[in-house]
């Protein structure tokens, strides 16, 4: 009976359509991209009426078994395989449902810069909380061209981590502290895979002193003589014996190509869930979009890189200029919601040039640094 109630996780976060339609374009055979799209479209047929999944079903009766639902653990690879299926295979559909999905969670999901949890049948909020995994969304944003929003929400997770030295597994938003039973951070990949899409996409030289710290803050707490071991508690640093594999598979692997993305600059990859390279070709395509067409890519003709002055860094406004004349670029600007600066709560609040900290709405209505004041 206790099999019958396991999560049918591995299906829910990802479907294995990558891996599987991969297979089945490698060897000819459909079989496998068959079966695989089977469970990806029985998941999709098992949304709520406001386009929202759980995260635990129970695999004897097919029925949801966990209703609360954010973009963390047990979801989080579903929705990144809709996208990244759509790049891999051209397939409309794939678009589509990512398309829906990603309405739903940024209606229903999204607070401002941080994602909570919500009853995937009415809305309402369950867990306000921060997770480690949902640190891959930024990157997931990345890939879609919503860079504003990928950028606010990664550098809130890099706050959480420098006032740690790491990211732990949980951290909860309503209370502002850590939960008291996962203060735990295993080496997880997500905050640097999605340091590295976002550096890709802005070339942004913040995000390599991101990557800095991040490999700063491995070699300092985490190295032991037989390789990295997880922290059991971010308090105190206590070390477990323990390396998970996907510390070299994806941390590492992100962490490398975020300072040498030189094998990105020949080719077009898909990153599986579990940090696998995929080729994007056009045979694998019912439909090449012309984004992927060799002819089109920005890169094919690799430039030097240019060193630029991040506003992230100088804590600048983006709108002022050096002595030099030289422009100052960066996403870290926000702005409020009114031009007036009125607001009526903190979402309407941008954030602010000089300290790339978030503005608050006060008693009186209006966004400012209040909190800091």
């Amino acid at each position: 009976m206790r099999l019958q109630k396991q999560a049918l996780q591995g299906v829910v976060r990802g479907s294995l359509i990558l891996e599987m339609g991969a297979l089945s374009k490698m060897t000819g055979d459909p079989i496998y991209e068959s079966v695989a799209l089977r469970a990806l479209r029985k998941l999709w047929s098992m949304q709520s009426s406001l386009k929202l999944f759980g995260t635990t079903l129970d695999v004897a009766t097919g029925q949801w078994i966990e209703y609360s639902s954010g973009i963390g653990a047990g979801v989080d690879s579903f929705y990144e395989y809709l996208l990244k299926a759509h790049i891999l295979f051209g397939k409309e559909d794939f678009w589509k449902m990512f398309h829906s999905a990603y309405v739903a969670v940024q209606k229903y999901f999204r607070h401002g810069p941080w994602y909570h949890e919500a009853d995937m049948r009415t809305g309402r909020a369950t867990y306000w909380q921060l997770t480690s995994l949902q640190a891959f969304w930024p990157g997931l944003q990345v890939l879609i061209g919503d860079v504003i929003a990928a950028n606010s929400s990664h550098r809130e997770f890099f706050h959480v981590w420098k006032n740690y030295g790491v990211l732990p597994e949980r951290y909860l938003l309503d209370y502002q502290m850590l939960h008291p039973t996962e203060k735990y951070y295993p080496l997880r990949p997500e905050l640097a895979e999605s340091t590295f899409y976002l550096y890709q996409a802005t070339k942004d030289p913040w995000y390599i002193e991101v990557g800095e710290s991040i490999v700063n803050s491995l070699n300092l707490y985490t190295k032991v003589e037989g390789g990295f071991a997880s922290i059991k508690d971010v308090t105190t640093m206590q070390l477990e014996d323990h390396q998970h594999s996907f510390f070299l598979a994806e941390t590492c692997k992100y962490l490398y190509l975020l300072f040498d993305d030189s094998f990105v600059h020949e080719n077009n990859y898909v990153f599986t869930t579990e940090g696998h390279p995929l080729p994007v070709l056009s045979t694998w395509h019912e439909e090449l979009p012309e984004a992927y067409i060799p002819t089109n890519w920005t890169f094919v003709k690799r430039q030097p890189r240019v060193n630029r002055i991040s506003a992230m860094s100088l804590q600048v406004c983006p709108a002022m200029n050096l002595k030099s004349g030289q422009h100052i670029e960066s996403a870290c600007h926000i702005p409020d919601a009114r031009s007036n600066y009125r607001c009526l709560t903190d979402e309407d609040c941008g954030v602010d040039a000089t300290t790339c900290r978030r503005r608050s709405c006060s008693m009186a209505g209006y966004c400012g640094l209040w909190l800091i004041i």
